[in-house]
């Protein structure tokens, strides 16, 4: 020690702060003692003063031999993490994930790793256990079934899915977009890297999102892939599910639910809380190709109506999707629905406990423009989540409830104690509004009491649930001024959260983003037309990268598009300057003014939030389309962020004009009203037309996340961004440790690097679940698509 002592002296530390932790280790996936040399760290080290602004050799020296003999006083071998080529692989109890759907009460320190195989293939829709609306068809589904199985465990479970790819398509389908590499996502989950861990992960992090080009190359047909996540990473009790992130696979069947269960009940909100009380809405096609839905489906079950819609013949069908996915007014002509022979049935919920509080969780599953609403007959409800976090349930008294691609929400019935002989309907419906004809489809599960019939051949019916008397409306779509001001309507920014997220008030930059879709004037050329984030589009797979984002080390930045925004100073992360990347000069103008091709990115710092400090930043996004056109579903990878602020007018508005009313004030910024009291969490919204929303996103999660439309058409045609969260061996760090009198002393990622020994960084990016993988994923260009 007293050598441990006088190297301290000379490097100007002191010895009651000193501290080594070394639970890396363990959630590296087990210990392994080796001999000091074979070991070069895996330590993360307290070391308060160590500002280091000199890089002599005799420091340098000073600090490997402290480093060195910080090791020894461990014993005559240190602890490393095992190194193995299993990915995503964890110590403890492993199980079939299939034995994790159980009573989480029960047990409530019990952890498992649930693992699953997936099997993705395309089969004919002519099958128990896929036959959707009853007319045959081809399918992409997860182990046969339609929708996917589905992933339920307990809050701070690990769990670990196989891929396996077995797509051959061909002819088409194949030609259509219908690509057979693949990639899994789940959405919701954050996939969060633990802190203080390196260029790898078995604990998850952002190689397990699932998003080609961007944090994987897709999974070739014949390969497999492996992901995970657990309770550490960002992936608390709620409501998620689980798709493909190539094409339209997710809308051909690659779907399925995915649910965390709370430990301990809390009979104030809800008496009976099962997984299979969930609803997964999606439209459904007449074959993998079309663009035109033709039906609803509950949990993969619908019945085919008695019309189907087509475009109308007197327009070029490319031209009629083009315009139909623009939210431009279009000609449908109704046919007779073709015959089919499979006969199918409704998804039936049983209330075996009268008068007790059931949870139903209801996924949006949905494909494109298609927003769905929800009734249930004699029943009101209240809601207590959504999107995986919990709202205080004084919203309640609701007759309906609409979701867009992407969202989730948690709803309480008080089931009744007295009820009619026949199980009441929980009527599903959906209108298109840009048509000149109007698209409407429906569909239907039953809610049964005991001794309740079902009449099994009861057809829904869309023109009663049209006129249905619908008082007060939850998340109806923001796409009418008439219904912003009232008081029944309940948009997301009016819900509460339960949690207070900490310092949302404090902002360290505002990016003001419109979302103007352009229209191609010349058919022969692809760079005049698209959707886009402020005139910018990224189109899959043309304007992506060969190397994924989060591959790249260091960021390729010659093709980006957008920010870049820093810490201002090396001290206290108070405010931040953000710069533009090079592939669009905004000495030209400030954006284009039609679509322009390149990779969008919004780059943010990374704050270590191992601290008691949470640091934002804000995006207005601007939706300038009309009354009645689409109000995009906005969706964030890798993390929640807040609505503090929605606001609707009944005039055309700009990026200009939305800059103007929140500078143009007093107060000089943030002139547009905005609630920092318990804003609700989201990671899907609905940007009312003619509006705006107002959203605060951390900068606690490292790495690259695709923030896009979730109508897969919009994402497909560039309404796609990147935010970057750091550098990929995070050298960007502010990192902060306790000091001798409780200040906040700066440990730069140099010095972390340098006395870890690790190569590989400390507090980089996690690009694969061990670290073989990660090495060999290091600026690896991904086959063409």
């Amino acid at each position: 020690m007293k050598t441990l002592s006088l190297l301290i002296t000379a490097l100007g530390l002191t010895e009651g702060v000193l501290g080594v932790e070394l639970d890396y280790c363990e959630r590296q996936g087990g210990l392994e003692c080796r001999g000091e040399d074979e070991c070069p760290g895996f330590l993360e080290m307290k070391l308060p003063l160590l500002h280091l602004r000199s890089r002599s050799d005799e420091r340098k020296a000073l600090l490997q031999k402290l480093r060195n003999l910080v090791c020894n006083e461990r014993g005559p071998k240190v602890c490393c993490a095992r190194e193995t080529e299993e990915p995503c692989h964890y110590e403890g109890e492993e199980v079939k994930g299939e034995t994790c759907n159980r009573d989480c009460t029960k047990d409530p320190t019990e952890t498992k790793t649930c693992r699953f195989t997936f099997v993705l293939e395309q089969l004919l829709s002519n099958q128990t256990g896929r036959l959707a609306d009853g007319m045959i068809r081809p399918v992409l589904v997860y182990n046969g079934q339609l929708v996917g199985p589905t992933i339920a465990v307990c809050e701070g479970d690990r769990v670990v899915v196989t891929l396996v790819n077995r797509l051959h398509l061909h002819g088409s389908a194949a030609q259509s977009g219908g690509f057979n590499s693949t990639t899994l996502h789940f959405h919701g989950i954050r996939e969060k890297q633990p802190s203080h861990t390196y260029a790898w992960s078995s604990d998850g992090g952002p190689s397990s999102d699932g998003v080609p080009l961007v944090t994987q190359c897709p999974t070739p047909s014949g390969h497999t892939q492996t992901y995970c996540f657990s309770g550490i990473n960002g992936a608390p009790a709620g409501t998620y599910w689980y798709h493909s992130h190539m094409g339209r696979q997710r809308m051909n069947g690659a779907a399925g639910k995915l649910i965390i269960m709370q430990r301990k009940k809390d009979h104030t909100r809800v008496d009976v809380d099962l997984p299979e009380n969930s609803l997964f809405l999606q439209e459904w096609y007449p074959n993998t190709t079309n663009g035109i839905q033709q039906s609803l489906l509950i949990n993969g079950k619908g019945k085919l109506g008695k019309h189907c819609y087509k475009s109308d013949d007197s327009e070029n069908y490319d031209e009629f999707i083009s315009n139909f996915k623009m939210g431009k007014q279009v000609s449908f002509t109704k046919y007779l629905c073709p015959p089919h022979n499979i006969s199918t049935t409704y998804e039936v919920f049983n209330v075996k406990e009268p008068g007790q509080k059931y949870r139903f969780r209801i996924i949006g599953g949905i494909g494109d423009d298609v927003p769905i609403r929800v009734s249930i007959e004699n029943h009101k409800f209240s809601v207590i989540a959504t999107d995986a976090r919990d709202v205080i349930k004084s919203a309640d008294n609701f007759d309906a409830l609409w979701v867009s691609a992407g969202e989730r929400y948690d709803i309480v019935i008080n089931t009744k104690k007295s009820f009619k002989k026949q199980a009441y309907k929980i009527n599903v419906y959906h209108k298109n509004q840009h048509g000149a004809k109007i698209l409407q489809l429906c569909t239907l599960a039953w809610l049964r009491y005991p001794s309740q019939t079902v009449p099994m051949n009861y057809t829904a019916n869309c023109k009663a649930m049209a006129k249905e008397d619908l008082t007060r409306v939850l998340n109806p779509v923001p796409n009418k001024f008439s219904e912003w001001d009232n008081p029944n309507y309940i948009y997301p920014v009016n819900l509460t959260a339960v949690h207070q997220a900490p310092n949302i008030q404090e902002v360290l930059n505002t990016q003001y983003i419109t979302i103007p879709v352009h229209e191609k004037k010349d058919k022969k050329k692809k760079d005049n037309g698209g959707f886009t984030f402020n005139n910018f589009t990224m189109r899959f797979p043309e304007d992506y990268p060969d190397i994924p984002f989060l591959f790249q080390s260091p960021s390729k930045n010659t093709k980006r598009c957008g920010v870049r925004c820093v810490w201002d100073s090396t001290g206290s992360p108070r405010s931040t300057k953000c710069s533009p990347f090079p592939a669009w000069d905004p000495q030209i103008s400030k954006y284009p003014n039609k679509a322009f091709p390149c990779q969008h990115v919004i780059q943010q710092p990374w704050y270590d939030d191992s601290s008691d400090r949470q640091y934002w930043f804000e995006i207005i996004l601007i939706n300038n389309q009309p009354e009645g056109g689409i109000a995009h579903p906005i969706h964030h990878h890798g993390g929640w962020f807040h609505i503090v602020g929605m606001g609707q007018f009944n005039h055309p508005i700009y990026r200009d004009t939305i800059i103007e009313m929140d500078t143009n004030c007093t107060k000089k910024k943030e002139c547009l009203p905005r609630n920092y009291k318990s804003p609700v969490f989201k990671d899907v919204i609905q940007v009312p037309t003619n509006g705006y929303v107002i959203f605060r996103a951390a900068i606690d999660n490292r790495g690259t996340w695709i923030v896009h439309c979730h109508i897969n058409y919009h994402v497909e045609h560039g309404m796609t961004m990147i935010f970057q969260i750091g550098e990929p061996d995070g050298v960007d760090v502010i990192y902060h440790i306790d000091g001798p009198d409780g200040e906040k002393i700066l440990l730069s990622a140099e010095d972390r690097i340098f006395l870890s020994g690790e190569p590989d960084g400390v507090d980089g990016w996690s690009t694969g679940p061990d670290k073989k993988t990660a090495r060999k994923n290091k600026n690896k260009k991904c086959p063409k698509v």
